[in-house]
C-alpha cells in the first residue's frame, strides 16, 4: 500500500511466525457469528498497528465504528506487525481458503489473489444500492477495484506519490531545486556525493517499495510506451526498452548513490535513514508527513528542512490505493457485517478523518482538503498543489500493477542487480520468467 509506513524493526520480525498462526477452519476466532450477546465480531489483521504510520487512523475509525454498532457489530483488532508478516499471514490463509472477514490490498495487489481462488464477496449490488458509496468511486477508483466487471473492494486512500529532499543538504551541495530531467538528476546526485552526503535512501527487501517508486517514474517518463507500461494491469513481459534503461539506472544508484545498508535493507532502513538526515533524498507518499514533526522519529525542526517534488519528467504517482476486499465466509450474517466495516471505514468521513489525523490522501476526489489538514500539513497542500499543476505523466505504481509472485522475486534479484552479478536484461529476464507462472 503499498502504502508504506515507518515500522518497529524489533518488532516486524520477530511477530512473523505469531502473524501466520490461527489458520485452521472457518470456525476459529476470524469470523465469529456473536457471543451470547448476539453480536457479530469481525476480527481484523492490520499492519497498521504499533508504530505504523496509519495505526492512529485504524484505531480511531474501529473506536468510531463499534461505538456507532454498539450492540450489533464488533470489530477486533488483531496487530500483525510488518507489511511483509501481513502478507505472508494472507498468502498462508489463502492456501486454507480461511481469510478473515476483511483484508486490506493496500499496495500489493491482494485482491488478485483472492479473486483468482473465488473467495472475494462481490459487493456490486451494495455499492450500486447505496448512492453516497457509489459516489465516492473515481474511474480510476472503480478500475482498480473491480475484476470482469465485478467490484470487489472498496478504496479509503488515494495513492499521489512524489520524493522529500532535505533542503539543508541540497544547499550544502550548491543545489537550489529539484532537477527537472532524469540527467539533471543524476548530476545532483554527483554533487551531494562529491559534498560528503549520501544521495538516496533505496532498499531491497519487502518488495523494495522506495526503489521500486524510482524504477518506476524513469519508465514512465522514458517514452509514451513506457508510461502504457506502468498503466497496464499486470504485464507480463518486462524485457522492454524502458525496463531495461532503468534497471541500468538503479543499478547505478546502488552502486554510487546510496548506503550500505540498502541491499538487503527494508523500507524502514530507507525511511530512517532520511529521518536521520543521513541521506537527501526519499521516495514515498504524503503519509510520511506526519512523521517529519515527530521529534521521537526526527531532531526537533526537521519538518522546517524537508521539501517535496515530483519526479524528473514531471511524473507523479496517482492512484486509489487497493482498498479493503470483504471475504466469502461460512455465516452470512458475518458478510454483511463485513460490508458494514467496508462502507464505514471508505466513507467521505473516514477519508476525511485519515487525511487530518495522518495527511492521508483522500480515494475521492469529492473529498475536498479541508482547512484543518491544511494548516496541520502544509507540505501536503504544497504537493497536492505541485502534482495538480505540474504533473503531466501519471500512473499506478509497479507493485500494484505487477503479479503478486514478482515482489519476492524483486527483492531476491535486486541485490544481484546491486552487486553486478545480474545486468540489466538480465534482472529484466528473470522478472518476465515470474510473471510467465501466472499465464
Amino acid at each position: 500500500m503499498k502504502t508504506k509506513r515507518i515500522l518497529s524493526l524489533l518488532m516486524a520480525g520477530a511477530l512473523l511466525t505469531g502473524a501466520l498462526t490461527g489458520c485452521g477452519s472457518k470456525k476459529d476466532d476470524s469470523a465469529q457469528s456473536g457471543d451470547n450477546s448476539g453480536v457479530i465480531t469481525i476480527n481484523y489483521p492490520t499492519f497498521q498497528c504499533g508504530t505504523n504510520t496509519s495505526a492512529p487512523v485504524c484505531d480511531e475509525l474501529i473506536k468510531e465504528f463499534n461505538e456507532k454498532y454498539a450492540g450489533k457489530y464488533e470489530i477486533k483488532k488483531e496487530d500483525v506487525p510488518g507489511d511483509q508478516n501481513y502478507i505472508d499471514k494472507i498468502k498462508v490463509q489463502l492456501g486454507t481458503g480461511d481469510l478473515p472477514p476483511v483484508i486490506y490490498g493496500g499496495g500489493y495487489n491482494l485482491l488478485d489473489m483472492v479473486v483468482a481462488k473465488d473467495l472475494a464477496v462481490d459487493l456490486t449490488d451494495a455499492v450500486n444500492s447505496d448512492a453516497d458509496w457509489k459516489a465516492l468511486y473515481s474511474d480510476t477508483a472503480l478500475a482498480t477495484n473491480s475484476r470482469d466487471g465485478k467490484i470487489y473492494a472498496s478504496s479509503m486512500e488515494g495513492q499521489v506519490i512524489g520524493y522529500f529532499y532535505n533542503k539543508d543538504l541540497f544547499k550544502q551541495a550548491g543545489i537550489t531545486e529539484p532537477a527537472k530531467t532524469w540527467d539533471e538528476f543524476f548530476q545532483q546526485c554527483d554533487k551531494l556525493k562529491a559534498a560528503g552526503i549520501t544521495p538516496l535512501s533505496m532498499d531491497t527487501a519487502d518488495s523494495a517499495w522506495v526503489t521500486q517508486l524510482w524504477m518506476g517514474a524513469m519508465v514512465g517518463t522514458e517514452s509514451d510506451a513506457g508510461l502504457e507500461f506502468m498503466n497496464t494491469m499486470n504485464p507480463t513481459d518486462y524485457n522492454t526498452p524502458e525496463m531495461i534503461a532503468a534497471a541500468e539506472k538503479i543499478q547505478k544508484m546502488y552502486q554510487n548513490y546510496t548506503t550500505q545498508d540498502a541491499i538487503g535493507g527494508k523500507y524502514e532502513n530507507a525511511a530512517n535513514n532520511f529521518l536521520a538526515g543521513q541521506t537527501a533524498m526519499l521516495a514515498n507518499g504524503p503519509w510520511m508527513i506526519g512523521d517529519f514533526s515527530d521529534t521521537s522519529m526526527t531532531e526537533e525542526g526537521f519538518a522546517d528542512k524537508v521539501g517535496v517534488a515530483l519526479f524528473p519528467g514531471n511524473f507523479v504517482y496517482d492512484a486509489p490505493i487497493q482498498g479493503y476486499i470483504v471475504t466469502k465466509q461460512d455465516d452470512p450474517k458475518v458478510e454483511e457485517a463485513a460490508i458494514e466495516m467496508v462502507k464505514f471505514f471508505t466513507s467521505a468521513e473516514a477519508q476525511q478523518t485519515a487525511m487530518e489525523i495522518q495527511g492521508m490522501v483522500p480515494a475521492s476526489n469529492t473529498v475536498e482538503l479541508t482547512d484543518t489538514a491544511k494548516d496541520k500539513y502544509p507540505l501536503l497542500a504544497e504537493f497536492l498543489d505541485l502534482a495538480t499543476t505540474e504533473g503531466e505523466k501519471r500512473s499506478d505504481t509497479l507493485q500494484a500493477t505487477m503479479y503478486a509472485n514478482l515482489l519476492d522475486v524483486m527483492s531476491q534479484q535486486l541485490p544481484l542487480l546491486a552487486s553486478g552479478e545480474l545486468d540489466a536484461k538480465g534482472f529484466c529476464q528473470t522478472l518476465t520468467d515470474a510473471a510467465a507462472k501466472n499465464q
